[in-house]
């Protein structure tokens, strides 16, 4: 950048001076005192004009609004289009920390600046007695808005190496696993790092294994029991259960999700399947089974994960997937894929793809989640999340990702650390929403021996290439999408 030596200055000083006294004593001319920047705009960034504030009392010139994450290659030599003051007199230091002039155009400077640093200008009034000093702090987001970000939340026991079953009760995570051929819970409110609690369920009833169903709703755990017999049970501390008479003279073969006036279900009558709900039921106007939606062939038959949402209208839905007795496959193809299942309080409905280039392809033990106006579905092997806007055509997500460790960042074999992680070939996992905060959350039992596969280029080349082994213990983490911190750091403080 171009800028004249302070000395000008000087020179400017020195003429004032002379055309004052040439005038006399009658005719002085009285110069402004203003020394404030009036007016502030960068170039286009992305096409975009960003606002600027020019805070006058502190001497800041900022954008509310922060660039885009890789912006700093655009703003390390970007043109000012507007720097407007009363004089046009303006310096910076310069690389020998001088003061120098910066050379303009009208209200443009003439060459571009690096404003990856903030950047302090000084600003003289056309009498040159008064100046002031600003500084620009172009802001740039420091990561992807349209990304997730994750954090360690702790371990929960490293003998945890199967299965796990999570859900909400209130402020906590309850988590179920089978240890030593027993039924444990272990319970942490969210957000805290501190050490899990843990117990023995109470009783028999799950015969030692995980419950076939559980699901938090009005200040209670229900749940299903492998033993098949067609009870439901229900908890308020999730180790003590007993038989809940919300379900009595029912035969429930599986809890399916909540809402928030009804539990929906799937009970046994006369040797079939049909959906129901808690709110019929208290109404007592469905005691005919013909009456009731019949469960078709092809709905999951166990593993549900569920998750629910409001319309534009306010009106309530659920989203569920789940494991099928057959998996499904897409028209007359073999590409086997998730069939989501919709209900809005009526009926529940496939939500079976079109075609294989917008289906959900098979993972094993899925997950669905509500999040951010969108349907995500991830599982077994953490390679990637797919959205849908509908829950009926689904893409793999580009930027919305799990940790990912760079493998090939080194000659030396290296291998993933808390801080930095790798998602990727895990399968024992539990996960819950704190919907409140809008976090996810994924907890992981210990395993070892974790591989899997990548496409990466070799000399131009796609190649499937093996990662791994490596090992990980037992660890909570908790991911929250970028855009929501900005727009939280925004909000008023409450």
């Amino acid at each position: 950048m171009r800028i004249k030596f302070l000395s000008i200055i000087a020179s400017l000083f020195m003429v004032s001076f002379v055309i004052t006294s040439c005038f006399g004593d009658d005719n002085d001319i009285e110069y402004s005192p203003d020394a404030t920047i009036h007016a502030f705009e960068l170039d286009t960034i992305y096409g975009i004009n960003y606002k600027f504030t020019i805070d006058q009392q502190k001497g800041e010139i900022y954008n509310e609004d922060s660039l885009p994450v890789h912006a700093d290659t655009i703003i390390d030599r970007i043109l000012i289009k507007t720097l407007t003051t009363a004089s046009g007199i303006i310096t910076m230091k310069n690389k020998d920390d001088q003061d120098s002039i910066i050379i303009m155009d009208g209200n443009q400077v003439m060459d571009s600046m690096d404003l990856r640093k903030p950047v302090t200008l000084k600003v003289y009034a056309p009498n040159y007695q008064q100046t002031k000093t600003y500084t620009i702090n172009v802001r740039v987001h420091k990561y992807d808005p349209d990304s997730l970000s994750w954090n360690y939340m702790g371990e929960i026991d490293n003998t945890i190496t199967g299965e796990q079953k999570a859900v909400i009760l209130g402020d906590d995570i309850l988590n179920y696993t089978i240890l030593n051929k027993k039924l444990n819970v272990f319970w942490r409110q969210f957000g805290s790092k501190s050490s899990w609690t843990s117990a023995l369920v109470e009783g028999d009833i799950f015969n030692n294994t995980l419950p076939t169903s559980i699901l938090s709703y009005d200040g209670k755990l229900y749940a299903t029991s492998s033993i098949n017999d067609g009870i439901v049970y229900e908890s308020t501390n999730g180790t003590t259960w007993t038989a809940s008479e919300l379900f009595s003279n029912r035969t429930v073969s599986l809890l399916l999700a909540p809402l928030s006036s009804k539990i929906t279900f799937i009970e046994t009558i006369n040797g079939k399947k049909y959906f129901n709900s808690t709110d019929e039921i208290k109404k007592a106007k469905i005691t005919d089974e013909e009456q009731l939606q019949e469960v078709p062939k092809d709905f999951p038959i166990g593993n549900i994960s569920y998750t629910t949402y409001s319309t534009a209208t306010k009106r309530e839905g659920i989203m569920l997937i789940g494991k099928y007795e057959n998996q499904p496959t897409v028209g007359d193809s073999n590409t086997k894929t998730i069939v989501p299942w919709g209900y809005m309080g009526d009926i529940w409905v496939s939500f079976a793809p079109n075609n294989t280039t917008s289906c959900c392809p098979e993972i094993e033990n899925p997950s669905i989640i509500y999040y951010n106006d969108q349907f995500y579905i991830f599982g077994d092997g953490f390679k990637s999340f797919y959205v849908s806007k509908s829950g009926l055509a689904w893409k793999k997500a580009t930027k919305f990702s799990f940790p990912n460790y760079n493998w090939s960042a080194s000659g030396v074999v290296l291998r993933p650390t808390i801080n930095d992680p790798e998602f990727r070939g895990r399968k024992n996992y539990a996960t819950v929403q704190d919907t409140k905060n809008e976090y996810i959350y994924i907890l992981f039992g210990s395993e070892t021996g974790i591989t899997f596969s990548e496409n990466i280029k070799v000399a131009g080349n796609n190649t499937l290439v093996d990662r791994g082994p490596y090992n990980h213990d037992s660890e909570v983490w908790r991911g929250r999408l970028n855009q929501l911190w900005f727009d939280l750091a925004k909000s008023p403080k409450q």
